[in-house]
């Protein structure tokens, strides 16, 4: 990525604060104002994007998009080594015999695209935990953002070890840099308080049966099956981790908006209030979309930065499904609601690469006629700041 679109990804991102935080202070036509710039800085940065794409002479040799809409350098040498691992692995999920020509193919991929103790070997009948080929993945990373996964609002750590640990700091304990003299020594007794958190990936894995009759398709007809099902997979277990991190928190009643805004305003620090977010489940949604002020003017308002999501003073408002967060009570009806910097609070250790194997004769692939895919994906979900979030419950007996 050129310096010119870094710097104008920059400005928009704080365009986009700026027009939250007016609509935060009921600063509409202002807001409205500012989105005009908004939406021609993005019409800018599409044109310098493709710009710097046609300069390096397309993505297929010249640049490759990562997850993150980040675009990476590739080589030629890289791209013909993308092409030929593609056609590995397609023969390997098939079943296909794979020559040591092309196991040499697998070893070689691996270590360029992932580098990890303890790495996966590729093995000629193809049952081996091969990494899926770096555009599949970016597709799958691409897809659980639109399946609602909420690892997008926490902190991911991408790792490389199966396990280990990181060292962060608090937001909270965070001291200012020591005043020191020209010369002089930096002492230790003013120094942050650095927080070791310990991880140990969790190997979580799945068995999807193909029928053998997709398995003689095409091989986009059988990437676009194994990703969309990969990614729905990958969501719905992300959700329930993070979720059930997030039920151990103590709770707290927030009978109303004015509530809510205490925890904005008075329990959470400032500079955490100012990235928070507000989590809730269905039926708190459905509460919060409901409160009118005085005037009978809903108080969740429409983020004109992203279509369809809303905010409260600013802060988004994110909806998580009522079956990872339950609403509790069976007379009286409690629905969570999560308020703070929730990328301060959780961390999601994460090994980015799937693994895939197959089999026609494990399980009950021979009975079925059909080829069982396994897929495996590794992670580990851990509290950081626990001040950072107020974990509240909603009375929504009335309105479920």
């Amino acid at each position: 990525m050129g310096k010119e679109l870094r710097e104008m990804l920059q400005k928009l991102e704080q365009m986009k604060s700026e027009v939250r935080s007016l609509l935060g202070e009921d600063k509409v036509d202002e807001a409205e104002k500012r989105m005009e710039d908004v939406r021609a800085l993005q019409k800018k940065i599409e044109v310098q994007r493709q710009l710097e794409q046609e300069e390096r002479g397309g993505l297929g040799i010249g640049g490759a998009q990562l997850a993150s809409g980040e675009i990476r350098t590739v080589t030629k040498e890289d791209a013909e080594l993308e092409s030929e691992y593609r056609q590995v692995f397609m023969k390997a999920i098939r079943r296909r015999s794979v020559s040591s020509d092309e196991r040499s193919i697998i070893a070689e991929y691996e270590k360029r695209a992932v580098m990890h103790t303890g790495g996966v070997v590729g093995q000629a009948d193809g049952d081996s935990g091969l990494i899926l080929p770096q555009d599949i993945q970016t597709e799958i990373y691409t897809l659980m953002r639109d399946f609602n996964d909420l690892s997008q609002y926490v902190n991911v750590q991408n790792v490389t070890a199966l396990s280990g640990s990181r060292v962060l700091e608090k937001d909270e304990d965070m001291v200012p840099f020591q005043d020191v003299d020209e010369y002089g020594l930096i002492g230790e007794t003013d120094n942050p308080k650095f927080v070791p958190i310990s991880y140990s990936l969790k190997k979580r894995a799945g068995i999807l049966p193909l029928t053998n009759e997709l398995i003689a398709d095409t091989d986009q007809n059988i990437e676009q099956y194994v990703t969309n099902w990969i990614s729905k997979k990958a969501v719905v277990t992300r959700n329930y981790h993070i979720t059930n991190l997030l039920k151990t928190m103590p709770k707290q009643s927030l009978a109303n908006f004015d509530n809510i805004k205490k925890v904005l305003n008075v329990l959470l620090d400032p500079a955490i209030s100012a990235n928070s977010i507000i989590l809730t489940n269905q039926d708190g949604y459905h509460w919060l979309d409901e409160q009118k002020d005085a005037n009978g003017r809903y108080l969740l308002q429409d983020d004109p930065t992203q279509p369809g999501r809303k905010l409260f003073k600013g802060r988004p408002v994110v909806v998580a499904s009522n079956r990872f967060l339950k609403t509790e009570g069976t007379s009286t009806l409690l629905a969570p609601i999560i308020i703070g910097d929730l990328t301060q609070l959780i961390v999601v250790f994460n090994r980015r690469f799937f693994e895939l194997a197959s089999t026609k004769e494990g399980g009950d692939a021979f009975l079925r006629d059909t080829t069982n895919l396994r897929t495996i994906m590794r992670d580990d979900y851990k509290f950081w700041d626990t001040g950072a979030a107020v974990f509240g419950q909603l009375d929504v007996t009335d309105t479920v």
